[in-house]
């Protein structure tokens, strides 16, 4: 060890001359020097990283009917879905497997299968794949395609997903390129009159569709890193080389209006007119299960990236029954959350069976599907939640049926009462 710095001496990393520190640790005669402080800092960043590293240690692949199970604490109802993804996601993490144990037949690559998952706002899409994320403990990010846009017009290029994947693995790159991108909103990218389209400028449709195509087949793309993908990579910024061979993309939309494409195909030949067959009909809640490869073609996804988006499966509207247990069953139920806060203020907040049915039909009522849940219960919560905390006295709150519906206030136990009265 050097001689004990003097007060000339600075600390190499934050410049705080030898006064303004505890300690001053010497390399050497000349230095370099650490202060306490950055000595301090450096440690407890090596242990965050050595946790992270802990917590990233890869789990056991779980087959594919685990994997349902595992998706069932999660997400109500959607059963076809929750299958086919286990399927596909198994059969993808099982390749990283067997290139581990070079189990792979000589002369054989077994490529990736992407997915394309359709069905109306608000059932469960990006659950589902942020559940699959969280369980296998691999990256994921989630993009919108609304964003994006073709090379030198304003916007996202299509690298920024991979960017956002980099971000989402803490800057491991070799770790997100086992990572998953869901991709929202992908039916926003349709050619705007269907697979006739061509000949014109397509800022947000067909063009990136197109640049996708390398990103969803695998192939080795250039990322600027920490800075804007349109900006020239100077020499201070850098850029990574990640391959997208073994990233599993997740397109994901609501296709609104592909009935009408499938109304179209079902009825064709039907005619106009006596004689003719009579047309048949799909009901809304059957269009996504009828929905075949073709009209999602004729709706305006290009052949290219349909043939990289293998794997075609769909969520479907939720029943009044399914709101219901969404409200109260999943591990992170909307529920158990606000039992959880009202709880931290010595509150116990309880839901009747009627109120938590009469939310579930008002959030089936809404556009939105199961996100509009969330919203119901902070509109009826909302009072009770700005007064409780400062109301020592409340012990319970009870929501009814009559108090969803607007008709009632909720029915309160404070303390000193040890019985119910309104609030």
């Amino acid at each position: 060890m050097s001689s004990k710095p003097t007060t000339t001496h600075k600390c190499s990393f934050c410049n705080r001359p030898r006064n303004e520190v505890k300690q001053l640790i010497a390399a050497s005669d000349q230095g370099p020097f650490i202060c306490n402080r950055c000595l301090k800092e450096s440690w407890s960043a090596i242990q965050v990283a050595e946790a992270q590293a802990t917590n990233r240690a890869e789990e056991p692949l779980r087959k594919p009917v685990e994997i349902k199970a595992l998706l069932d604490q999660h997400v109500i109802g959607q059963d076809k879905a929750k299958t086919d993804m286990a399927i596909a996601v198994y059969n993808h993490y099982k390749r990283r497997e067997a290139q581990k144990k070079g189990m792979v037949p000589e002369g054989i690559e077994v490529q990736k299968s992407n997915i394309l998952l359709m069905g109306p706002s608000g059932t469960g899409k990006t659950e589902l794949a942020r559940s699959v994320a969280r369980m296998l403990n691999v990256p994921f990010y989630v993009g919108d395609a609304t964003r994006l846009t073709q090379a030198g017009y304003v916007g996202d290029d299509v690298e920024s997903l991979l960017q956002g994947l980099i971000q989402a693995a803490d800057g491991d790159t070799e770790r997100a390129q086992w990572g998953i991108i869901f991709l929202d909103e992908v039916d926003k990218l349709a050619r705007k009159s269907g697979r006739g389209a061509t000949g014109y400028r397509d800022v947000t449709g067909e063009g990136v569709q197109q640049a996708l195509l390398k990103l969803l087949e695998g192939s080795k793309v250039v990322v600027p890193r920490g800075m804007n993908s349109k900006m020239v990579i100077a020499g201070g910024g850098g850029a990574d080389v990640i391959d997208t061979t073994n990233i599993l993309f997740i397109g994901a939309g609501s296709f609104a209006g592909i009935d009408e494409v499938v109304m179209t195909r079902i009825n064709k030949g039907s005619g106009i007119g006596f004689g003719t067959s009579e047309r048949k009909k799909v009901e809304k809640t059957d269009v996504y299960t009828a929905v075949t490869e073709d009209d999602v073609l004729e709706f305006g996804i290009i052949p290219e990236m349909m043939g990289r988006l293998p794997i075609l499966t769909t969520t479907l509207d939720l029943t009044e029954d399914e709101m219901v247990r969404i409200l109260t069953e999943p591990k992170n139920a909307i529920i158990k959350q606000f039992k959880a806060l009202f709880a931290m203020d010595n509150v116990d907040l309880q839901f009747d069976d009627g109120a938590l049915r009469a939310i579930g039909r008002e959030a089936k009522k809404r556009p939105t599907g199961a996100r509009g849940l969330r919203s119901i219960v902070e509109a009826i919560l909302r009072s009770y939640s700005y007064e409780a905390p400062s109301d020592p006295s409340i012990e319970a709150i009870r929501i009814t049926e009559d108090v969803v519906n607007g008709t009632a206030k909720a029915l309160v136990v404070r303390k000193a009462e040890q019985a119910v009265s309104t609030g």
